[in-house]
């Protein structure tokens, strides 16, 4: 075989230490845990000494990047003196290099989550190898939860084998039960320095002049690391031929093959270079002369965007074990040195560890693909478990995408989508594009919405403007600031097989496709400059934006306001929308109505009356309503306030009544305990406003708490003249209120009271005219002092009444009684 060829390896590089080791390991335990500095050969080395202990079946290598997996298949196919594509080879997205030769195949994360799909028990695979963990994507961390299932329930002689540099190896070691293996390293000292901060707005300016610096102060080769492709385009212009002979490579992902590789190349003797990269350069790939590391402490890491409800990339700082695993690129071949752009009071803040990406995430991509391999989120083996309110979001959105069902099991439809290597909203848009005109249109309005909007600071929402620059430019040849988005389209041609189209199209079918997309954001006009969204929000829309003058759109990005859209024909939404039969409270009307309706979400398109016998539904529907209408549904007239107050001053002086809550809060929120028994065939308030609110209050109390209510707060007490006038029982008052006029009360020695002789009531005593005169709650009192002055005013105001020296042995008198002479 090729054993030969791997001596030389195994004894020079660090990893060769546990090569012995991990095959006697591998053997004896179903997961295994491994750590080795970085450059130590784990990631080449290890797979292919793996190989002596798998008679028939594959390894699979889980690498995060796809230029990580093409390298270091190539690496490794170069270690044993083959191609790429036979004993070692790889798959990435649109790209793959096997043969039935291929013992090892380099994986990178989607790749592997759709051949677990296709293939839940992993036929043909005996080890899997989950490389660079530290990154903790959240495919990743997917994909380990998925072999887990798997090699627990049918698969017991599969192995998994978890490898990172710079990795927590004790939690995960407990939480797959798994040994840990670890590989010294042969590492140089490296002298790091900390320099001018650089941030996402200067970073490629910072790192310009810490490279020209490092150039003239030392020897070798130089690293420097830089969030994204653009930072890295704008330093290379600034370095220029500055340098020169020094050349200056660029490396990123979505670089050709042949770049990635002259950069990764060793320099030739007596020359050196800098290479400015991406995060790429942290892990797996290694550069062979590399002494000097230019860290600007910034990487770009995947955010999900609500506005989009897609994810982008977003500039971040980097976390202390992302700069461990940076600067020990500089101590690979010798002594070396790290600039790191930021100050030592950064460094004291920065995290630790990087965040794993499943608790920050848009998880519905992955619970469509754990419905599609037959399992639910909630019964898997998490390493760190996804939060729970972000699974039920993306559930939801799944539902709406018809792609599970009301039990979150996959549909024929999701079942399609999940074949697809794209986010579910891209996957049901590219799908259900029925011709290639539409298969066209829907791969450039994906590329636009994956990719940075080059037209974002435009008062313009239209998508179908960037539709017409990016097919006006691809039609010339002349991308410019298209050129990402132009790339990213064709790829999406290229999944569902069809061809570029430059034509303008029609902006109806644009909106149709971002419908497909987007169902909870098909948006009505509801006033002038307000959309209604099927989702339920409203969001605005500038009244001198062009689209302000449709009533339907198809809305793509939204905040509080609407980024991108397009218009949209009602027909369009026939499939989507339902028939509903909507029996409702009308508070306007005041009545209930019986309605079908066609709906897409909370949206009514159209509707019509349904002459239909509503009476079963009717009481639900006001039971309901009353909740929120009910003041204006029944007549809560004063004798029922004065009952309520009653009650309720009674539940206070006695709780050990246990008098039912009579508030009319309480009484509307319980309309469906006590309306079935009275309301009959009333559907509209002037029906409602008919029942005896009284009688079905006073019903609520029992035959004993009725008559202890009687007793301890009678309605009404009785005066000299033999009216019955009501008592006051006032909320938050000391005492009950009787409002009775003086000359009633004449002959009455003291004053009444309540509570079973207890509480004496306040009586506001009043002139012939019902005007306050006295309050008192001591009537013997104000008969001997108070009255004879409150008479000098009322014998001054109603002279033609009487009033007596003595009113207690004076006969009480209603009406208008003359003065007696």
């Amino acid at each position: 075989m090729f054993s030969d060829c791997l001596q030389t390896y195994i004894k020079q590089l660090p990893a060769g230490s546990i090569v012995e080791r991990l095959n006697e390991a591998v053997s004896a335990n179903p997961c295994l845990v491994v750590t080795a500095p970085p450059g130590a050969g784990k990631s080449t080395l290890l797979p292919l000494t793996l190989l002596s202990s798998v008679s028939e079946g594959k390894i699979l290598m889980l690498e995060p990047r796809r230029m990580a997996a093409r390298q270091v298949a190539a690496r490794m196919a170069a270690m044993i003196g083959e191609r790429v594509g036979e004993t070692v080879g790889y798959r990435i997205r649109f790209e793959s290099k096997v043969s039935q030769r291929t013992r090892i195949e380099v994986l990178t994360e989607g790749v592997l989550t759709r051949r677990l799909i296709s293939d839940p028990t992993l036929d043909g695979v005996s080890i899997v190898i989950f490389d660079e963990f530290h990154e903790r994507s959240l495919v990743s961390d997917m994909a380990l939860a998925l072999v887990r299932e798997s090699q627990q329930l049918v698969r017991p002689d599969l192995r998994l084998i978890v490898m990172s540099a710079t990795i927590d190896a004790t939690a995960i070691c407990e939480s797959l039960s798994a040994p840990l293996i670890e590989a010294e390293g042969r590492m140089f000292d490296v002298d790091v320095r900390y320099g001018e901060e650089a941030d996402m707005y200067n970073c490629a300016e910072v790192v310009a002049r810490a490279v020209r610096q490092a150039h003239q102060a030392h020897e070798g080769d130089i690293l420097a690391f830089l969030p994204g492709q653009g930072e890295i385009e704008r330093c290379r212009e600034m370095l220029s031929d500055a340098l020169s002979p020094t050349k200056v490579y660029a490396l990123y992902g979505r670089m050709s093959s042949d770049e990635q590789s002259s950069a990764i190349a060793p320099s030739p003797a007596g020359q050196r270079k800098i290479v400015l990269s991406t995060p790429v350069a942290e892990t797996s790939l290694t550069i062979e002369g590399v002494r000097i590391v230019i860290d600007s402490g910034l990487y770009k890491r995947l955010v999900f965007d609500s506005r989009s409800g897609l994810s982008h990339l977003e500039t971040a700082r980097i976390s202390r074990d992302m700069a461990t695993q940076r600067s020990g690129r500089a101590g690979r071949v010798a002594a070396g040195v790290c600039y790191r752009l930021w100050s030592k009071a950064t460094d004291l803040r920065m995290q630790e560890t990087r965040q794993p990406e499943i608790l920050t995430a848009d998880l519905s991509p992955m619970v469509l693909d754990i419905a599609a391999w037959g399992g639910e989120v909630e019964s898997l083996t998490w390493l760190t478990r996804p939060p729970q309110a972000a699974v039920s979001q993306g559930q939801k959105l799944l539902q709406l995408l018809n792609a599970v069902d009301d039990t979150c099991h996959i549909t024929p439809h999701g079942q399609s989508l999940s074949r697809l290597p794209c986010h579910p909203r891209i996957a049901r848009m590219l799908h259900e594009a029925g011709t290639p005109y539409l298969k066209a249109l829907a791969a450039d309005i994906a590329a636009i919405l994956e990719e940075k909007d080059p037209l974002a600071q435009s008062d313009d929402v239209d998508i179908n403007l960037r539709l017409a620059e990016l097919r006006d430019a691809r039609q010339r040849g002349r991308h410019g600031r298209w050129t990402r988005i132009a790339a990213v389209a064709a790829q999406y041609r290229s999944m569902v097989h069809t061809a570029e189209d430059n034509d303008m199209p029609d902006p109806y079918d644009s909106g149709y496709l971002i419908a497909l997309a987007y169902p909870e954001r098909v948006a009505m006009e509801s006033e002038a400059g307000r959309y209604r969204l099927s989702g339920g929000s409203t969001v605005s829309l500038s009244d001198s934006d062009a689209l302000s003058s449709y009533t339907l759109l198809a809305v793509a990005s939204v905040g509080t306001r609407i980024f991108l859209a397009a218009p949209l024909r009602q027909t369009a939404l026939q499939d989507m929308a339902r028939k509903v039969t909507n029996i409702s409270w009308d508070s306007k009307a005041g009545k209930v109505v019986a309605q079908e309706e066609c709906r897409v979400g909370r949206l009514i398109l159209s509707s019509r009356p349904l002459n239909v016998d509503m009476r079963a539904e009717a009481l639900r529907v006001i039971c309901e309503a009353a909740k929120k209408d009910g003041l204006s549904m029944f007549d809560f007239s004063d004798d029922v306030a004065c009952l309520q107050r009653r009650v309720s001053t009674v539940a206070e002086w006695h709780p050990e009544l246990s008098l039912p809550d009579l508030s009319t809060e309480s009484v509307l929120a319980t309309a469906g305990e006590w309306l079935p028994l009275y309301i009959g065939k009333a559907t509209s308030s002037a029906e409602l406003r008919k029942l005896d609110l009284c009688k079905i209050l006073w019903g609520m109390l029992s035959y004993e708490q009725q008559l202890s209510v009687e007793r301890i707060a009678p309605s009404h007490i009785q005066v000299p003249t033999g009216s019955r006038l009501r008592v006051d029982y006032r909320k938050g008052a000391e005492a009950p209120v009787l409002r009775v006029r003086l000359q009633e009360c004449f002959g009455m020695e003291t004053t009444p009271c309540v509570d079973d002789g207890k509480r004496p009531v306040l009586m506001e005593l009043l002139s012939p005219g019902y005007k306050p005169v006295q309050l008192t709650q001591d009537l013997s009192s104000f008969w001997q002092t108070t009255y004879f002055e409150v008479r000098k005013d009322l014998r001054r105001r109603y002279p033609k009444h009487y009033w007596p020296d003595n009113p207690l042995q004076a006969e009480a008198v209603r009406g208008v009684v003359r003065h007696k002479k």
